[in-house]
This record gives C-alpha cells, structure tokens and sequence, in this order.
C-alpha cells in the first residue's frame, strides 16, 4: 500500500511539474502583450461561469495563430475526460472558422489543442467555449483578440 501511495504521489507531481513548465501563461508573463492580446509568446484568457471555468490559450504573434488550446482547469486531483470544447474564430480574409473536439483525460485540467498555423483578422476574437449540461456558450465563454 505504501509503494502504490508513493507511485501516486510521484506521478502526481511529475504531472505538476509538467504542467508548469509548459504554462503559456508564464511564458507570456516575460514577454508581456496588452491583455488578452496576443503578443510575441501568446495570450490567454479564462472565464469563470458558474459551472466553472473555461480558457483559451492563443500561441503566436501579431496577426499569425500557430495553435489555439481550449482547456477546462478543474483543479480536481483525479482524471476528467471526454469534455467537449469549440473554438471559433476569423480569418485574416473575414472567413469565420469553427473547431470542435474531445479532450482526453487530464488531472488538473483537461485540454484540447488546435493547430491554425494561420493569419486572424485584425481586431477579431478567438474563442474558446465547453459544453456543460449538454449546453453551448450557457455559462459564458473565453475569448482573446487579436491585433498586430
């Protein structure tokens, strides 16, 4: 019993580990961008609806998007899985884009990743919302802008 408790715990906090080193948030933090824009490093944005809350995490630069994670950060110690997440946004053509998928299972948070390694609108939103008692955007949504 007490090996299976230390496995956990050592599991646990390489998992912890992990998930401060590719932290977006931290990366962005030296090398600033006005908030909830993207900068150099990315941008990223939570909302805090009463079911709890969803993120959008933008990588990129200026009016380019490499990727767009919509993330749920539970805080719970054991595995959420399968949460749905959809994220929308502009084309620098004006062209709205739609993604959706399921998450994996994740202890702490669990996430989607969408690669766009494309140029957004000026001045549109990228936008990231998760399904929750079978509803869409019912508890708010998270949403970053883009801008040169």
């Amino acid at each position: 019993m007490k090996r299976q408790a230390r496995t956990f715990l050592v599991v646990v906090a390489a998992f912890l580990l992990s998930l401060l080193m590719m932290n977006p948030a931290s990366a962005a933090e030296a090398n600033p961008a006005p908030a909830g824009e993207v900068g150099v490093t990315g941008a990223d944005h939570c909302n805090y609806p009463q079911w709890g809350p969803v993120c959008v995490n933008v990588n990129g630069g200026g009016l380019f998007v490499a990727d767009v994670t919509a993330s749920y950060p539970h805080g719970l110690p054991w595995l959420i899985c399968d949460k749905e997440f959809h994220v929308w946004g502009y084309y620098e053509n004006g062209q709205q884009w739609h993604r959706n998928a399921r998450s994996q299972c994740g202890a702490l948070r669990t996430w989607v990743t969408f690669s766009m390694n494309a140029n957004m609108q000026d001045g549109s939103l990228v936008c990231a919302d998760m399904k929750a008692d079978n509803t869409w955007h019912g508890s708010g949504f998270a949403c970053v802008r883009i801008s040169r």
